[in-house]
């Protein structure tokens, strides 16, 4: 809109007369989420699609007090969550997630857009009976779409309803006033009006269990077995139902229990998707920045696969390696950051350049701090924070980072990266270095036939050489039974099981030594 010109000025002026005369609903207000002021707490009107009929929606009370989060920005699915109880009686006692969220929906009737209540249901009936709660993966009660009454009829909340009648004067003063020859353009203003609203759909979902946030972790040794609990469900539930999660990052990771019983519980599955029988996703952005794989932010041609959430996984265990795991440690940290550019403004600190900027930006970042050994050392495992306990986080990393990124057996195109310089120098877990000493002249040899482009890679290529963080595991000899031309466009079924395999013993690895470790931390302390 530009006021410097007639057509810019009256529609201006239309907009903000129209602001004036729209009704709670159009300036933002919920009726479907109310505060009782005499109780203090929100009544939440949760849609019960299980019992919807033509013309009507059932709708279940919840009962919540303030939102335990909300959106931080003003665009996007806006997200909000409830700690809530079916009982106002023990509103203080909750035991349901209230997720309230605008996903992208599609006008278009003929196509269906993902929903994250059909997801979970539908995985939920593939697991046959299995329990979401003991796998370690969200269950939802009810839901569906928002809806309101409006004029006696069932409306769906979504971004046209509330926002045509807001721009309906806008629009009457494109169409009424003269074109100006040489300035402004009605066409285009109505063009980009009409494009920029996109649609969005107001859904709710109440999801049991009640999980807690990352950050009411105590110990990095927690933070492991919830991880190695969440990537079990994660692999499972691709396995039995198809659907590849594709937002693997700490606020899509919940906390239920503590100590040695912590476990952990994966929600959000508004990104996920449901791959073909190869288990494979088509190519296109998703997640949350920080922790998306290299592939994904480049949008490589390269189909998505459980690699790129393994990948998330190791952007995870990094972001809170170095900016600490309990809120505690975080908040610590922040001071740190914030009186560090006290005395330097252009201050930036560690993995900063993971979240600004453009996604070329970011994959160029992570190619830079994850592409060799000695930056991966120097600008992430350096800036971990201090203690036993970070060096075993520490330690996954680098098992994690050596299975993703110097693998022989992936490929240069699955890794995002354009050429192997390291591969000599990996790995540098404690009881690896020396059998990796042994077998230099082997790995070489797996490297030059990668960059060739063959499709059998030696036994000499690292196998089962490699030793990992207590033993055997990420680099095992079942990975030469199918070998893979770097240069294909997928990975075979087989050599995704392998690896999947072998990064699930990796990560098991690391949790049982971590409830081994919060065991004799809880005999110490009597």
């Amino acid at each position: 809109m530009d006021i410097t010109d007639s057509v810019g000025r009256a529609a201006y002026i239309s907009f903000i007369v129209s602001l004036c005369y729209c009704t709670d609903y159009e300036l933002g207000y919920d009726p479907t989420v109310v505060w009782n002021p005499d109780k203090e707490y929100w009544v939440i009107k949760c849609p019960d699609s299980t019992a919807a009929k033509d013309g009507e929606m059932r709708v279940i009370n919840y009962y919540a007090r303030d939102p335990i989060f909300e959106a931080e920005r003003l665009f996007g699915r806006h997200t909000r969550g409830f700690a809530a109880s079916l009982d106002p009686n023990l509103v203080d006692e909750p035991d349901t997630f209230i997720k309230d969220s605008w996903p992208h929906a599609s006008a278009d009737p003929q196509y269906t857009s993902r929903n994250e209540l059909d997801i979970l249901w539908d995985i939920e009936k593939k697991l046959e009976g299995k329990s979401m709660d003991k796998l370690g993966v969200i269950h939802a009660k009810n839901g569906g779409t928002v809806c309101f009454s409006k004029a006696g009829n069932l409306v769906n909340d979504n971004t046209r309803a509330m926002l045509d009648p807001v721009f309906s004067g806008f629009k009457i003063a494109l169409n009424q006033t003269p074109a100006v020859p040489t300035i402004g353009n009605r066409a285009s203003a109505k063009e980009n009006l009409t494009r920029n609203i996109s649609l969005r759909v107001h859904r709710r979902l109440a999801l049991q269990p009640l999980g807690r946030p990352l950050h009411t972790l105590k110990s990095p040794y927690e933070l492991i077995i919830v991880l190695a609990d969440v990537m079990v469900a994660h692999l499972t539930i691709l396995k039995k139902s198809g659907y590849l999660h594709r937002d693997i990052s700490p606020n899509n990771i919940m906390v239920v229990g503590d100590g040695e019983r912590v476990r952990g519980l994966l929600i959000d599955f508004d990104h996920a998707i449901k791959t073909d029988k190869s288990r494979l996703a088509l190519a296109e952005h998703a997640g949350t920045l920080p922790f998306m794989s290299i592939c994904n932010l480049q949008n490589s041609e390269i189909q998505r696969s459980e690699l790129d959430d393994w990948e998330s996984l190791l952007y995870v265990v990094c972001w809170l390696g170095v900016y600490g795991v309990s809120q505690d440690e975080q908040v610590a940290y922040q001071q740190e950051i914030d009186a560090a550019r006290n005395d330097d403004e252009f201050y930036r600190p560690p993995l900063a350049k993971w979240n600004v900027g453009s996604l070329d930006d970011v994959a160029r970042a992570k190619l830079v701090d994850l592409g060799n050994v000695k930056t991966f050392n120097d600008c992430v495992l350096q800036c971990f924070q201090d203690g036993a306990a970070y060096d075993e986080l520490k330690d996954m990393a680098r098992n994690l980072r050596f299975a993703l990124f110097a693998n022989p057996k992936l490929g240069l195109l699955y890794r995002g990266l354009s050429a192997i310089d390291d591969i000599p120098d990996e790995p540098t877990s404690r009881k690896g270095a020396k059998a990796i000493d042994k077998s230099m002249k082997a790995i070489k040899t797996g490297a030059k036939a990668i960059k060739t482009g063959a499709k059998a890679i030696g036994k000499g290529a690292i196998a089962s050489e490699v030793v990992t963080h207590r033993g055997p595991g990420v680099h095992s000899e079942r990975f030469l039974e199918k070998c893979v031309n770097p240069f294909e466009k997928r990975l075979e079924p087989k050599a995704r099981k392998y690896i999947n395999n072998d990064l699930l013993a990796l990560i098991n690895d690391f949790k049982e030594a971590a409830i081994v470790a919060l065991h004799e931390m809880s005999t110490s302390d009597f």
